[in-house]
């Protein structure tokens, strides 16, 4: 087994992986001993790697299967499941693209099984903004008030791939919008789908909201003005600086997290004019890590 040590990020979620290179090939342990930390924080961070995007992809591979995106305009060329974020290249550098990810959401919301991590890995980091910023939704719900409580346990809800239908609860007047698609796009994201709003994990049982942001479209059994006020108030009281992790990047980080326990949002970041380099792989491997299921 490969060594290593795990320390908090934060003192509810989050976990830094220490004196471990991902560009080797992992051992089976090591993997399992990596997936119960996932399990357990969340959120894991890996810094001072060194990897190009076949690398990355391997590392990922470890995780799950990843997710080919529609928009395979921001692919790293060569790697349909790799594609980049930030402000660097052309298209990036636009306003809507570069701040696309500027709203609370969570990734494959709406994919058939919610089961799925996210993974960046920074290439450039700006010297202001472009800061990931998660919050942990397990606590979030843990801190409802009873009644609220009771009133979300058994709501059900319809999630959509975020930008495609109008949300209920809105976004705030500082969060951004998806960027533009057409619709060839449109037409490979992945179709609606329902949830509860409250979830347990797929292995801890642990329960916690489900993307309370970014991709509802209607609650079941709640007429859409009234769905809107409740699903706001959720938002909001989710993603209060004590359920957060603000991350901002070094070159060579991997930032990853579970989107069945947190939801994300991207600080708005500048030009390189202004803000300095932005460049990460993205990659989101779907299903749970299968070094747990052995």
């Amino acid at each position: 087994m490969d060594r290593f040590t795990v320390e908090p990020l934060t003192a509810s979620f989050g976990a830094q992986i220490c004196n471990l290179d991902v560009s080797e090939p992992l051992a089976q342990n090591t993997m399992r001993a990596l997936g119960e930390a996932y399990l357990a924080h969340k959120v894991l961070l890996f810094r001072n790697q060194t990897l190009d995007a076949a690398e990355f992809a391997r590392f990922a591979r470890y995780w799950g299967t990843p997710r080919v995106d529609a928009f395979t305009e921001k692919n790293v060329p060569g790697f349909s499941e790799v594609s980049q974020v930030g402000n660097v290249g052309e298209m990036l550098e636009r306003e809507d693209y570069r701040n696309s990810a500027s709203f609370w959401h969570t990734d494959c919301a709406a994919e058939a099984n919610p089961d799925a991590c996210t993974m960046l890995y920074c290439v450039h980091a700006p010297h202001t903004g472009g800061e990931t910023v998660l919050a942990d939704m397990q606590s979030a719900y843990e801190a409802l008030e009873l009644d609220t409580r009771a009133q979300v346990d058994k709501m059900v809800v319809h999630h959509c791939y975020a930008g495609t239908r109008a949300i209920i609860g809105g976004r705030e007047s500082w969060e951004g919008q998806l960027e533009p698609f057409d619709e060839k796009t449109k037409s490979n994201l992945p179709p609606p789908v329902i949830r509860p709003l409250i979830r347990a994990h797929s292995v801890t049982g642990r329960k916690g909201f489900y993307s309370p942001a970014g991709s509802i479209f209607r609650v079941e059994g709640m007429a859409d003005e009234q769905a809107h006020a409740l699903i706001r108030r959720l938002k909001l009281h989710a993603v209060q600086d004590a359920f957060c992790y603000r991350h901002p990047y070094q070159v060579g980080d991997i930032l990853m997290w579970d989107n069945t326990t947190t939801l994300h949002c991207a600080a708005p970041v500048g030009p390189v004019s202004e803000s300095g380099p932005r460049l990460l792989y993205r990659i989101a491997p779907l299903g749970l890590p299968p070094a747990l299921a052995n």
